[in-house]
């Protein structure tokens, strides 16, 4: 008599679709877990119909299960196979056998909950990097989680970051959403020093940059996250004028706020009803400050997050929520007796430790200022025609720093093969084909031209 199996069909469609983008599984299984259940069993119909196969990953305890009632030869190779594989990757792989459907799924999980408890203080890093690739998150096919103790959702903490490790985004970590008591009284002595120059919107909205509930009503979280920029090539090595590596490629702003709308609808999808508004460098926020509090680095002498793992060649971003989460929290300051991007400056802009006259930096003089440039600064601008990167550049911290994956940030042939010549005798109709997605348009084409004018007038 053939054994009767009873499974949920709606369970095993989910499975199956996380079979074909397993980097899902990891959101899923987590959450599951931790409220007791676990939905990511995978039921293959084999014949004899009692021979079924659970199988699927589970990234966040680097850890791989199969269970496989068939003694197939040749399964079994591929088995042996896919374990080398898994394990070179630093991945445990356990195989069951040889007990029906029910103790099996028993099995599992009573071996998951052991590793969970040797294992704890990796159970939140994903596995890097993810065995099929990164897709987009169809978050429609995935559950919503259950509510927790203590207002925090068991498993949201976990699932928010891994979907931010499958959008692209290098780090993510959280802080409390509070207001910024230790930072409100450095911000205003800066604006009293008027370091802002004429960047005048930064006088503005005062209380919105360092109180986020002032933004997102009933504010909870502050999700900070890294975006790599860091190019495959520097162009400005071959080049008489200089372009800042952030703007190779497509705007920044419309990248990284594409990915922020997946996440908000991703995290809605998966949670149920969340408030929050996500931020790319285009309101009142103290980014640096929240990803300093949310532990992504430290606050370097040139005023940028530093990244032990990836310099500071990348970008920031932000989700405030109104959701409770797990906060992560800062860590030192590495950047110890150095001062080379103080000393490399040539506009001094860089007084003190930790402070930047933003008035003095050949970034601002290049895209924020809307007048002639100072006569002051001729001669000191080292060929920089639109932004800076020298502080970043002499940063020991960025001899880390890795090229990025994200084809939209990657410049066009055109953009690599401008020279010198090319650069002075551009006109309006070539500025606005090699710049139409760019961030450079900040600058306008008068402004541009304005730049590579005073260029011409420092080399006389």
């Amino acid at each position: 008599m053939k054994k009767r199996i009873y499974y949920n069909p709606k369970l095993t469609a989910l499975a199956r679709q996380l079979r074909n983008n397993s980097t899902l599984s990891e959101v899923l299984l987590w959450g599951e877990l931790k409220n007791g259940k676990m939905h990511g069993f995978d039921f293959h119909r084999q014949k004899p119909i009692d021979n079924f196969i659970v199988d699927f990953f589970c990234y966040d305890l680097m850890l791989a299960i199969e269970v496989d009632g068939s003694s197939h030869d040749e399964r079994i190779e591929q088995d042996n196979e896919r374990q080398k594989r898994l394990e070179s990757f630093g991945v445990r792989f356990l195989r069951f056998d040889d007990l029906d459907v029910k103790k099996k799924i028993s099995w599992v999980l009573e071996e998951i909950e052991e590793w969970i408890k040797r294992n704890s203080s990796i159970v939140n890093t994903p596995l890097r990097p993810t065995f099929r690739g990164e897709s987009l998150i169809r978050s429609e096919s995935i559950p919503p989680l259950k509510g927790g103790k203590g207002g925090v959702k068991e498993g949201v903490t976990a699932l928010i970051k891994s979907v931010a490790s499958q959008l692209g985004f290098s780090f993510c970590g959280i802080s409390k959403a509070e207001f910024l008591e230790e930072e409100a009284p450095k911000l205003e002595e800066w604006l009293k020093r008027g370091y802002q120059g004429k960047m005048s919107y930064l006088e503005n909205h005062f209380d919105k940059r360092l109180d986020p509930t002032l933004l997102v009503p009933g504010a909870k979280s502050v999700v900070s996250l890294v975006y790599n920029y860091f190019p495959k090539k520097d162009i400005t090595n071959e080049a008489d004028l200089k372009i800042a590596k952030y703007a190779y490629g497509e705007d920044y702003h419309t990248v990284i706020k594409d990915k922020l709308k997946i996440f908000l609808d991703t995290i809605q999808s998966q949670i149920g009803e969340v408030h929050g508004r996500a931020f790319v460098d285009s309101a009142p926020v103290h980014e640096r400050a929240w990803a300093k509090k949310s532990g992504l680095g430290w606050i370097g002498k040139n005023s940028l997050l530093l990244n032990r793992e990836m310099g500071s060649f990348f970008f920031l971003a932000e989700l405030i929520l109104d959701l409770e989460l797990e906060y992560d929290g800062p860590i030192k300051d590495y950047c110890g007796t150095c001062t080379a991007c103080m000393d490399a400056c040539p506009t001094d802009a860089i007084p003190q430790p930790y402070v930047v006259d933003g008035s003095k930096c050949i970034s601002y003089f290049t895209i924020e200022l809307k007048e002639e440039i100072p006569k002051e600064v001729k001669g000191k601008f080292e060929n920089w025609i639109f932004g800076c990167d020298i502080c970043q550049d002499v940063c020991p911290w960025n001899r880390f720093s890795k090229p990025h994956s994200e084809p939209r940030f990657s410049p066009t042939p055109e953009l690599e093969k401008m020279s010198k010549a090319d650069w002075k005798e551009i006109t309006e109709d070539v500025f606005e084909k090699l710049f139409k997605n760019s961030a450079v348009k900040r600058t306008k084409f008068s402004g541009l031209k304005r730049n590579i004018q005073f260029f011409k007038v420092e080399r006389k």
